[in-house]
This record gives C-alpha cells, structure tokens and sequence, in this order.
C-alpha cells in the first residue's frame, strides 16, 4: 500500500524560523543576549583576544536580538524605514554569517590546504 500525502508548498526558511524564535523569546531575553555579545566582544577586545570569528560570532548574535526586538516592536510601525533597518540587519549578519562559515570551513582544514 502507498500512502502519499499531498505536499504542502515550502513558504518557511531559515529566516522565518530565525523570527519565530525571536518572537518567542521575551524582550529581557533578546536584551539579555544583545548586552552578553557586546559585554564578550568588549572584553575579548579589551584583553587583545578578540579573532575576528569571535568578533563575528558576536556580531550574528547582537543581530540575531536586535533583529527579535525590531520584529517584535515594529509590527505596528510597518514604515518603509523600519524595512530597510531590518533588510540592513539581516543582509549584513548574513554575508557576516556566510564569512563565518567559510573561514570555519578552513579553519577546520588546518594549515594542510592549498589553494
């Protein structure tokens, strides 16, 4: 016997999960998250440790929370100008995200690859 289930279109991405998580989390949460990825990059800075995947991990996450609080916030204020701050935050975490990602990639590799 064949079951098959009709297939529903794919209207969620890594982007929409990415705001259900957020909206799921309470304002003192993103707060929380926003002010420990400034407070780690400071310190790493301030102490001369910051690596730039350090920095960049805080970064997506600083994003990440800010992100929450302007989707929580801006539901009402649907302005043009709220879109492109969003559009800005979540296209500059993405290539920050993607840089992240690459230099893991060969990081992981260690010092055995060659171009």
């Amino acid at each position: 016997m064949l079951q098959v289930a009709p297939l529903a279109e794919p209207r969620e991405n890594a982007y929409a999960l990415l705001a259900s998580l957020a909206r799921r989390l309470r304002y003192s949460e993103l707060s929380g998250i926003a002010v420990a990825s400034g407070i780690v990059a400071l310190g790493a800075t301030a102490a001369g440790r910051a690596s730039w995947m350090l920095l960049a991990v805080c970064y997506v996450a600083w994003c990440f929370a800010g992100w929450g609080i302007l989707v929580r916030s801006a539901a009402a204020l649907r302005s043009g100008a709220w879109r492109a701050l969003q559009l800005t935050i979540v296209v500059s975490s993405t290539f920050v995200f993607g840089a992240l990602v690459v230099g893991t990639f060969f990081w992981a590799l260690g010092p055995s690859w060659v171009l």
